[in-house]
């Protein structure tokens, strides 16, 4: 099952805003953090491991929310929760989300709906108070994964825009603002025609026009980013990093069977009994740095470097780089 669940990721990974908190909570942050660094030190997979990726991301967050003063208050819906397994996870899209879900539903014993805000609601916490009280014990694991911002951003857009295939509530929400940015002549009134709505969109409401990439994120750029869209809003504020202490951070795109090795002990499972699915990927296939790269050929640097500052914390906190990304940029 731990191959099956390495090759998995290994193809996966190929495929409000901030506000002051209290010194009170940055004590109890940082408490929580080296606790959980001093468990990781000591024994990863049967050894010492004393630079630990994880352990250095979670320094990283500490010291980030600490400087910047942030603070993000955790959101009911956003985390799944097992008592059995003592286990409290933050699901993001586009980042394995459908698969750990799975994964969780397995490990309480419920059925697992094709539609995740279904299952993430019977599987979150009880209560605000409930999620609070998870989110600062020591001995409750609490997991967060995570993958390249930008990959992940245009794994979004190819699954929630691009694909005209099907119907997605992104695509009918903000395609027409998009357009309006872009192609402000579509809202021109023309009898022959139709009105925008038929332009746009089929009678099914599948987009007849889609947005490029570019148009996509010249609207992105324009909107305040405490609106963001779950699928690509930022990591720290969707899972409340500043006021959670996690217990480790799994990167999809840069991890070893140790680190797997490790999750999978502290979730409490065997592994030659547990099945995992595929972790979920786009309707177009894997989102990795090289179709990244081919999408991110529309921008220019200055895009590059404007949706950098926007997901700057996410950067800084995961260690995350951009300068390949702005090779694949147009040098403008």
């Amino acid at each position: 099952m731990k191959s099956y669940f390495l090759r998995e990721i290994s193809q996966s990974a190929k495929h409000q805003q901030p506000t002051l908190h209290t010194s009170i909570a940055d004590k109890i942050i940082k408490k929580n953090v080296e606790t959980e660094i001093n468990s990781l030190q000591t024994s990863i997979a049967g050894r010492i491991i004393k630079e630990n990726k994880s352990t250095i991301m979670l320094q990283q967050t500490s010291h980030i929310c600490a400087r910047y003063a942030l603070r993000t208050r955790p959101i009911k819906r956003h985390f799944i929760y097992s008592a059995k397994h003592k286990s409290l996870y933050c699901w993001i899209h586009k980042v394995a989300s459908t698969s750990f879900v799975k994964l969780f539903s397995d490990m309480n014993r419920q059925y697992f709906s094709r539609y995740l805000y279904r299952e993430v609601d019977a599987l979150s916490p009880n209560s605000l108070e409930d999620l609070h009280r998870l989110a600062s014990n020591n001995t409750v694991f609490k997991l967060l994964v995570v993958r390249h911002p930008f990959q992940r951003l245009v794994s979004s857009y190819r699954d929630r825009i691009e694909d005209s295939s099907r119907y997605t509530a992104q695509a009918w929400l903000y395609a027409r603002e998009i357009f309006y940015l872009s192609r402000p002549q579509l809202f021109h009134f023309n009898t022959s025609s139709g009105n925008v709505l038929q332009r746009i969109f089929f009678p099914n409401r599948r987009l007849k026009l889609v947005p490029s990439f570019r148009e996509f994120l010249v609207w992105l750029l324009n909107q305040p980013p405490d609106t963001d869209d779950n699928h690509w809003g930022q990591y720290y504020t969707h899972c409340a990093v500043c006021n959670v202490s996690y217990s480790f951070v799994l990167k999809l795109d840069d991890y070893d069977i140790e680190e797997v090795n490790y999750v999978l002990s502290k979730l409490r499972l065997n592994g030659d009994e547990v099945y995992l699915p595929k972790l979920h990927r786009t309707h177009n296939g894997v989102t990795d740095f090289n179709v990244t790269c081919k999408y991110f050929g529309s921008l220019t640097t200055d895009m590059v470097l404007r949706l950098h500052e926007r997901y700057k914390m996410d950067f800084e906190m995961y260690n995350y780089k951009i300068d390949d990304y702005l090779h694949c940029a147009r040098q403008k």
